[in-house]
């Protein structure tokens, strides 16, 4: 059921004919064992391909997408599932191409009313990992320890390194890198590039990075609550982006030279959004459990025991007779999201 599930899935990513390429990506993210959450947001991440896109698998976690007819090289992706359990996607298209032992830390930094609604937006979420007081500096008084509330973290803003296929190239290009946790919250750093001739000023980067909020559902339909992008036009060339911040994979990344000028950080919020098409299959596995009566509410609704000794004193709490509908809080609330 799942391997059909996974296979009409990313059928529906690719958008191809070629059933061994379906397979190949398939088996891929079969054995990433994913969640629901994650693999609706793998599917809209990566949306659907042209139909004459040819896609080769290398058995490493890596697609090449090639043109059909002339099997030109159009871009890549990887998959990779950390120990965290989120899923990695790095993607690139046009003429350049991933290099997974370098990552790229990308110049855009927010600032505190940017990061403030991005907090709020992923409030709640797996996407924001709690730094515990332990792994904080110690403190004098110990009171301060105690007092002290864990610190949310985001992953670091970075993508894969990269490297073009000709050094002459032009054309645009555009790399993400997506990181999805398992329920669904998740962000994406994109970075798009007009590639300029020799001896033209290239023209700004665009950097965006999008946050996504938890993947909800009631059981006929999915949602994300919110969706935060942040974005800027930095003026740097595409190579010297790779030069002047990129890293080994693991370390951390110091920018070389000056940062670079920018045109201000611009910030747009989405309210609650909607799924569309999701499997039945996978909106079965997401649906939330009934609510389950607590122990006050099972004694409500509970029919009470007849007293064996007619001495004892009447019970002080009221007792709906069997023609009466049960009391109004004794019904289990059917609305999964408390609304």
């Amino acid at each position: 059921m799942r391997k059909t599930l996974l296979a009409a899935l990313c059928g529906t990513i690719l958008s191809i004919h070629h059933a061994a390429a379906e397979n190949a990506v398939a088996q891929a993210v079969q054995k990433l064992h994913l969640s629901p959450q994650q693999l609706l947001s793998l599917r809209d991440f990566l949306g659907p391909f042209n139909r004459g896109t040819d896609v080769e698998s290398s058995g490493t976690g890596l697609f090449v997408l090639r043109d059909a007819r002339s099997m030109a090289y159009t871009g890549e992706f990887s998959l990779r599932v950390g120990g965290d359990g989120s899923l990695q996607v790095d993607r690139v298209s046009g003429p350049a191409t991933l290099d997974s032992t370098r990552d790229v830390r990308l110049p855009l930094r927010l600032d505190a009313k940017a990061r403030a609604q991005v907090m709020a937006a992923l409030a709640g979420s797996q996407l924001l990992i709690p730094r515990t007081a332990a792994a904080a500096p110690p403190s004098p008084s110990p009171m301060a320890n105690t007092a002290t509330a864990p610190l949310p973290l985001m992953p670091d803003e970075e993508i894969a390194g990269f490297g073009l296929t000709d050094a002459k190239a032009a054309g645009s290009i555009t790399q993400s890198r997506a990181v999805f946790f398992r329920d669904g919250s998740g962000l994406v750093h994109t970075v798009r590039a007009q590639l300029a001739s020799s001896g033209t000023t290239p023209a700004p980067l665009r950097i965006a990075d999008r946050y996504y909020s938890a993947i909800q559902s009631d059981g006929t339909r999915a949602w994300r609550s919110s969706v935060v992008e942040i974005g800027s036009d930095v003026q740097i060339g595409f190579a010297d982006l790779e030069l002047r911040y990129a890293c080994s994979s693991g370390t951390a990344c110091r920018p070389r030279g000056p940062a670079p000028a920018s045109n201000g950080v611009h910030l747009i919020r989405w309210g609650r959004q909607l799924i569309a098409a999701v499997p039945p299959a996978l909106m079965a596995q997401m649906t939330p459990p009934p609510a389950v009566p607590t122990a006050s509410t099972r004694a409500l609704v509970a029919k009470p025991s007849v007293p064996q000794d007619d001495t004892a004193p009447p019970t002080s709490i009221p007792t709906p007779s069997p023609a009466e509908p049960p009391p109004q809080d004794a019904v289990p609330n059917e609305n999964p999201s408390g609304r």
